[in-house]
């Protein structure tokens, strides 16, 4: 473990995180354009596989991606452009929600095996926290004399892994109730765990104070520029998903999927910095606006670190009335809840068209089915300048 204290260039500037993870999602998704999703894929870009459907689940191949981004505060292109002068609506408590998850594999006699690629990011920050980053980036005049109190917490990782799923029919007990398990592991390839919390106080309009305590672990360091950081380390992990499924006819479906039960990852040689970030030395650039470069005094190093991954479910309801089927899904992060409602139409044997809404970020999704492949778009606004969400999920399956 090495004390620093040091001057740093910053830009508390987590969404590169997956700014560089999108390249490989975009391949991935991409292929899945060409090649419905398989049985038991979640309804919407949040859900996951609920292994309860391979009860009775048709031999088959597939391919299929989903991904899905937003936050309830800045439209999109403020995080990845560094364009902030769009929408902006802060709360008193803000999320941001990033998943992507791709897999291929088969089933086959209530087996399903696939190989994966998946990440996941989230955010949560305090309205002050989002209000002075949001000033200092727009370079605004600051109000001098008060005192912005930061929290922001942050929990990611990506990883390669592969996954087995068994299901089983519970027919001879309750007609039409099934139960599955799946079992999974994770081999880490990036990972953002941390918070920052402080106050800044502006003593000018161009200028401020700030004090900042950060505990955080991380493969690249987005709160300031660490130099020296090594790239052998790795992280391997686990996860379990437990589904229940009951059919009480082919109009009425009810599903919950426990989504990463007991999920861990275990990090060997991850750098990590606990420290204290403050405004000790001044910079400013050619406009006379201070710059973020805070001087840091702590400890920096590498250490094995314990992730937790957040456990998730999905609860799904449908309700037939051919050709319409109508459904609702709750997605819960941890305990926070995002509420969707479908309705999809049967137009022929072999099209369906979906449509679905989103109450948290107001989003809007529409899908098109035809035969064993499917795709779906969503996004909360008609411009993706504006867009505060944005997802998208495909698939396809060959049957046998």
């Amino acid at each position: 473990m090495i004390r620093i204290r040091k001057k740093a260039e910053g830009s508390l500037s987590f969404c590169l995180f997956f700014r560089k993870g999108s390249g490989r999602l975009i391949f991935l998704l991409t292929i899945s354009l060409f090649c419905p999703p398989s049985p038991g894929s979640g309804e919407t870009p949040l859900s996951g596989f609920n292994p309860a459907t391979l009860a009775d689940a048709r031999g088959s191949a597939f391919l299929e991606a989903r991904a899905f981004g937003g936050n309830d505060v800045f439209a999109l292109r403020s995080l990845f452009l560094d364009e902030w002068d769009g929408y902006f609506d802060p709360e008193d408590r803000n999320t941001a929600d990033v998943y992507w998850k791709a897999d291929s594999g088969i089933i086959h006699k209530g087996w399903r095996l696939a190989a994966f690629y998946r990440g996941e990011l989230f955010m949560k920050a305090n309205r002050d926290t989002v209000e002075i980053f949001r000033m200092i980036n727009l370079k605004e005049d600051l109000p001098v004399g008060r005192t912005f109190s930061i929290d922001l917490n942050a929990n990611g990782f990506s990883a390669v892994g592969v996954e087995i799923s068994k299901g089983v029919a519970f027919g001879g007990t309750l007609k039409g109730l099934s139960a599955g398990m799946t079992a999974r592991y994770l081999r880490g390839e990036r990972i953002q765990s941390g918070k920052v919390a402080g106050h800044v106080t502006p003593e000018s309009e161009k200028s401020y104070d700030f004090d900042l305590f950060l505990d955080y672990v991380y493969d690249d360091n987005y709160v300031y520029d660490r130099r020296d950081t090594e790239s052998s380390f790795y992280g391997n992990g686990y996860s379990f998903d437990v589904g229940v499924r009951y059919a009480a006819n082919d109009a009425f479906i009810v599903s919950v999927l426990f989504r990463d039960v007991l999920g861990r990852m275990y990090w060997r040689g991850i750098p990590y910095t606990t420290a204290d970030a403050t405004s000790r030395t001044k910079s400013f650039d050619e406009d006379g606006y201070q710059q973020f470069r805070p001087t840091i005094r702590g400890y920096e190093s590498y250490k094995d670190y314990q992730q937790r991954i957040p456990l998730k479910t999905d609860i799904d309801c449908s309700l037939k009335f051919s050709p319409f089927v109508f459904g609702s899904t709750v997605n819960l992060i941890e305990d926070r809840p995002l509420y969707w409602f479908s309705a999809t139409v049967a137009a022929t044997d072999r099209v369906r068209l979906t449509a679905r809404y989103n109450t948290n970020y107001d989003v809007v999704s529409a899908g098109f089915a035809y035969g064993n492949a499917s795709f779906e778009v969503t996004a909360s606004d008609i411009s993706l300048r504006r867009a505060r969400a944005v997802g998208l999920t495909a698939s396809v399956r060959y049957e046998w």
